[in-house]
């Protein structure tokens, strides 16, 4: 028997991809980050007979049995910004920054069509024109109204779009006083003494946080992008600082920031940025240190709240393979939280295409995948990952349930689905390729009973391909 089921090719071709171990010594990557065969072929057909790589399946240990059963797989891109430092911001002289929304909606209308739905965007990015300081240059000063004005603006417009943003706020751009308008020895401060931090979380930080609240846009807060870039322990030569702080006074903000956030919102996500494998888990085979951890944040700042929900951790080909979130599962990496690969060029990755990329993320069983950038590489290279990701988590709704091997819970036997708009089939294989349930449901009846299926390998099918993006599938 045959049909045409795309996702058994997906990971029949990505189980003989070689994952060679290829090793680069670490160094700087450049300052800003610089078609599975696109949808396999529409009608491709997939013989069950004799077929080994379902029996491989089946004997497959899971690699997502370390995935957190209550964080769901996230799919998205970084914008990271529309114009960077002033997508909003006021000058010291008045001028002020306001977002471009049409472009905002532009990119978000992409990122959604291709099946995505979080969005990782730069707030105060470099402290170039956001926050604004007081008369002396020296403290945070009040926020203007239409700081938190603007924002909810774009958070309103992604919720509209069923998008959600993590709003990361500063990056080790701070540190930079070679980029415009930076004041890098003031920014400083706000990472070092405790009074000015203060000043920045009264002043900016927390009016903002209380205004947005649980806002149906918001994912989650991110305290910086890759903070190790303004130390001298991990990146001495990386140009242009003015400035440089040490890891502890990293960890002491990031504790002391959390902390406030979710004194204040005691129910939003909060996460940080870093580098890589290199400073996100341990490793003394490689000498990698996870600098993130509950008890080092606490350590460094005294907060017991003031800890991360989940990582995020970048990649780039100069972590080679044995830095790599595509050629190591999450299960092995010693890590004890949730953890999103929130940055990573759409390229070919020692062995894995572009195009498959963020599938494979979700195979080796982390938990997000937010592909680098619009700011650096055209839709066309990134749209693929996002919508071959998409066909993963909307095709094969068991995914979530127990990554390949499906083993129907009899107390939680019931999936369902939104996003459907019309009547459509949803039939249900064997690992023999023999129909087993076939039912059609529609926006009024979107849930499917399991309750009869044995414990076993299943193949959720959704027999209109044209209506399978935008799908999400959850389980009771």
């Amino acid at each position: 028997m045959k049909t045409n089921i795309k996702l058994l090719l997906f990971f029949a071709l990505l189980s003989q991809i070689s994952l060679g171990q290829v090793q680069e010594s670490w160094h700087n990557h450049e300052n800003y980050k610089e078609e599975i065969i696109k949808t396999i072929k529409e009608n491709l057909e997939v013989s069950y007979e004799n077929n080994t790589f379902l029996k491989q399946l089946e004997n497959k240990s899971s690699s997502h049995e370390l995935r957190s059963p209550n964080f769901q797989f996230i799919n998205g891109i970084n914008i990271a910004w529309v114009n960077f430092g002033r997508d909003i911001g006021k000058e010291g002289n008045g001028t002020e920054y306001h977002p471009d929304l049409t472009t905002f909606s532009n990119i978000m209308d992409q990122v959604s069509n291709a099946g995505g739905d979080v969005i990782r965007w730069w707030y105060h990015t470099n402290g170039s024109t956001n926050p604004v300081f007081d008369s002396n240059d020296d403290f945070v000063a009040p926020n203007p109204t239409f700081f938190a004005t603007d924002l909810i603006a774009i958070l309103d417009l992604a919720a509209s779009k069923g998008l959600k943003i993590q709003i990361c706020l500063w990056s080790f751009d701070m540190l930079k006083g070679s980029q415009w308008n930076v004041n890098s020895s003031r920014n400083k401060k706000i990472i070092t003494q405790e009074a000015y931090l203060q000043a920045y979380l009264n002043n900016a930080l927390l009016p903002l946080v209380n205004t947005v609240g649980n806002h149906a846009g918001l994912y989650a807060w991110e305290i910086f992008n890759e903070p190790e870039g303004m130390t001298l322990q991990y990146a001495s030569g990386w140009p242009d600082f003015t400035d440089r702080v040490t890891m502890t006074n990293i960890q002491w903000m990031i504790n002391k920031t959390t902390a406030a956030i979710k004194t204040a919102q005691p129910t939003v996500k909060v996460t940080n940025g870093a580098l890589g494998f290199v400073t996100s888990l341990d490793n003394t085979q490689y000498g990698y240190v996870n600098e993130y951890t509950d008890q080092k944040l606490i350590d460094a700042g005294g907060e017991a709240n003031g800890t991360l929900d989940y990582y995020n951790l970048h990649y780039y080909n100069w972590a080679g393979t044995n830095g790599s979130p595509f050629h190591n599962d999450y299960s092995a990496m010693n890590l004890d939280k949730p953890t999103i690969i929130a940055e990573y060029y759409p390229i070919d990755t020692f062995g894995v295409t572009a195009a498959n990329l963020g599938a494979t993320l979700f195979q080796r069983g982390w938990d997000g995948s937010l592909v680098w950038s619009w700011t650096d590489k055209p839709w066309n290279e990134i749209e693929p990952v996002l919508s071959n990701l998409s066909s993963v988590l909307s095709i094969n709704s068991f995914a979530n349930l127990n990554e390949l091997s499906l083993y129907p819970n009899p107390v939680k036997d019931r999936i369902t689905i939104n996003g459907i708009t019309t009547n459509t089939t949803i039939e249900v294989y064997d690992i023999m390729g023999k129909s087993i349930l076939s039912e059609i449901i529609n926006p009024n009846h979107n849930t499917i009973d399991l309750s009869n299926l044995s414990k076993g390998f299943y193949v959720l099918h959704i027999k209109e391909e044209s209506n399978t993006k935008g799908i999400k599938i959850s389980k009771e």
